[in-house]
């Protein structure tokens, strides 16, 4: 019997269709549409509900029976070392339109050393402020008077999402609007499912048990709902791993 993998790479090549054109159209990273293809999704993503919704998804694009296929999907779950190497490629920017997760990393040594600096600098301010109180008190000095430093312009932070009460068991679904095109990655309990741009007037429906995790290039385009309640935007211009947990 002909794999699903099988039905719908040649329902795709009979139609004349390259996988880039697939991954436009249909906005799933090219590196999924390929395992679909060769019957190793299972190893890119765990979850059977997330694997038939891409099957669906695809075999509808290429004209099949969308149901039926996702219906006759039984995947194994992958092992705990393929797990971690998809993480891993994920991580490293391996598929196609990620975030710059290297640049990422570079930046945050850089915070963190520009942190230590910062806190050497307090200690040894510290040290020679009680090295001085310690000395024999001198006649003071009139100072002069020191003018009051600018205040510093507000800085505006990204839109923290209200806290929604969702009962025990039930899962979190999450929603997201277009306005305009917008990059947009979505993580369901750790796993990417959405990595791609959500053109204007788009809606996309997601599920997870415990958490989703956001980032996107044009926050002010897109209108969140979590469970039935609006959010609405997260903010404006970038937001990179905005977490909304139960």
């Amino acid at each position: 019997m002909e794999s699903i993998g099988s039905r719908l790479r040649s329902a795709r090549e009979s139609k004349g269709i390259s996988l880039e054109q697939a991954q436009k159209d249909t906005r799933i990273s090219s590196r999924i549409l390929s395992a679909l293809e060769s019957d190793k999704i299972s190893q890119i993503v765990s979850g059977p509900i997330y694997v038939k919704s891409f099957i669906k998804k695809y075999a509808n694009y290429l004209g099949l029976d969308g149901n039926e296929m996702a219906e006759s999907f039984s995947g194994h779950k992958p092992e705990f070392r393929e797990q971690i190497s998809v993480l891993a490629n994920d991580a490293s920017g391996g598929s196609a339109g990620g975030f710059p997760f290297k640049k990422i990393i570079i930046a945050a040594v850089a915070v963190v050393v520009l942190i230590a600096g910062v806190k050497l600098v307090s200690f040894g301010i510290s040290k020679t402020a009680a090295f001085f109180k310690s000395r024999p008190k001198a006649e003071k000095k009139a100072e002069p008077v020191k003018a009051k430093p600018a205040p510093k312009p507000a800085v505006k932070a990204v839109k923290e999402p209200a806290a929604a009460q969702i009962p025990k068991g039930e899962k979190l679904v999450l929603s997201v609007r277009s306005k305009a095109d917008a990059y947009l990655k979505v993580r369901s309990d750790g796993m990417v499912i959405f990595d791609g741009t959500l053109k204007k007037g788009s809606e996309e429906r997601w599920e997870a048990k415990n958490s989703f995790e956001i980032s996107t290039s044009k926050a002010e385009a897109l209108s969140i709902g979590l469970n039935g309640a609006d959010i609405g935007a997260l903010g404006k211009g970038a937001v990179k791993g905005l977490k909304l947990p139960k």
